[in-house]
């Protein structure tokens, strides 16, 4: 972990990352109509129609792992980790599919 931080071709690799998921993350949530938490970390917080509980297990089964936010009063708040381009998209695809299997 030390050499990493010293390693700042590495740590600028490593933010840059996070800005572009996290830039893509919030604009694909805003595209499914979803309201999000501004952010400096580097995980997302954002609110849904339907129960946390509910949201995280359908993701679980399409083999996404996301956190409820529910342990902080916010029963209908998950929470995503920013990963890279690919897991961000496959994140975002599950997502809306979870989410139109639930309004049916």
């Amino acid at each position: 972990a030390t050499a990493a931080l010293t390693d700042q071709a590495h740590l600028a690799r490593s933010l840059e990352v996070n800005r572009q998921g996290k830039k893509e993350i919030a604009h694909g949530l805003t595209v499914l109509g979803l309201k999000l938490i501004p952010s400096h970390a580097n995980f997302i917080l954002f609110a849904t129609p339907f129960p946390a509980s509910a949201v995280f297990q359908a993701m679980l089964r399409k083999g996404v792992i996301i956190r409820t936010a529910d342990i902080f009063g916010l029963p209908r708040h998950l929470r995503v980790t920013i990963g890279t381009a690919a897991q961000n998209q496959k994140f975002l695809a599950a997502l809306a599919d979870v989410l139109a299997e639930l309004k049916e």
